[in-house]
């Protein structure tokens, strides 16, 4: 249960909210599809911020290693390449914005359940509580 309950503060952190960890399960039971959409929208636009990581750095190192001193060839497959990472970028781009978007909503929902809360307002246990 715990690394579930560490996977969902991480995704409460890409809406700058963390999770009531006694309310989550009250709205699971109550808003299932809510609950379910926030984890595969989270999930998908953790995946949509990887990939755009990933093909910023490809088109970096394309850049450097393609420099002047490349001959005609090599520099018009850096080009294609270039144009191919470009056009997935695009991609990437538009499906975040729209997972994003998606992602809102069902922190929306799960914050007004209270399933969600600001960050840092999730109250702390007691020191007493340990003994």
């Amino acid at each position: 249960m715990n690394d579930l309950i560490d996977i969902l503060r991480y995704l409460a952190q890409l809406d700058g909210a963390d999770v009531d960890t006694d309310q989550i399960g009250v709205t699971a039971a109550h808003h299932p599809d809510a609950v379910c959409a926030f984890i595969t929208a989270g999930c998908a636009l953790v995946a949509a911020n990887a990939q755009e990581a990933l093909l910023t750095e490809a088109a970096r190192t394309l850049f450097t290693v393609h420099d002047s001193t490349a001959d005609l060839d090599d520099l018009v497959c850096a080009g294609q390449r270039m144009r191919a990472i470009e056009d997935a970028l695009t991609r990437v781009r538009e499906e975040r914005d729209t997972t994003h978007r998606r992602f809102q909503q069902a922190c929306g929902v799960l914050r007004q359940d209270g399933a969600l809360v600001e960050a840092g307002s999730t109250p702390e246990p007691p020191q007493d509580a340990a003994r």
